[in-house]
């Protein structure tokens, strides 16, 4: 899948993503930004994350949620700088 915004075009990880839970990602400056797709929820549920490395650990700040996909894009063009 991939996913527009008006600053950013998230793609399927395909490594990290299965028939139930999707993760689209995308780097935005020198930042990486994550869509999880909750397809075990109906309807699906949709998270934004802010992600970085720290040493091996992946580190997640969860910025947004909902269950509207257009709620989610509406979100990073308005917030993400």
């Amino acid at each position: 899948m991939i996913l527009t915004t008006d600053k950013m075009v998230f793609v399927t990880d395909q490594d990290d993503s299965d028939g139930y839970i999707e993760n689209l990602r995308t780097e935005y400056g020198t930042n990486q930004y994550r869509i999880k797709i909750d397809r075990t929820l109906k309807p699906p549920y949709y998270e934004l994350f802010h992600e970085w490395r720290e040493g091996k650990r992946v580190i997640n700040d969860r910025l947004f949620a909902s269950s509207k996909l257009e709620n989610i894009i509406f979100y990073i063009n308005k917030n993400i700088q």
